[in-house]
């Protein structure tokens, strides 16, 4: 398992041993949760309210996309 640092009032964690789409996931200070697509930012799982809170995760995963997709590879060989 792979985290990473807070952001705001969330953190993106990517783990070993997934199946489906790369994805990872984002925890929020308050125990919201959501699943999130590296490629295309859809909600896989989860939820989260207001969902604009959801913008500054998009953001952050379209700007390290290549970093999440190389470290979901490299725990989900």
């Amino acid at each position: 398992m792979t985290n990473y640092d807070t952001i705001g009032d969330w953190r993106i964690r990517i783990n070993g041993n997934e199946h489906g789409v790369p994805h990872v996931h984002v925890a929020f200070k308050d125990g919201s949760r959501v699943s999130v697509a590296i490629e295309t930012c859809e909600i896989l799982a989860g939820g989260v309210s207001p969902a604009k809170r959801l913008t500054d995760v998009f953001i952050n995963i379209a700007v390290n996309k290549a970093k999440y997709l190389t470290e979901y590879r490299r725990l989900n060989p």
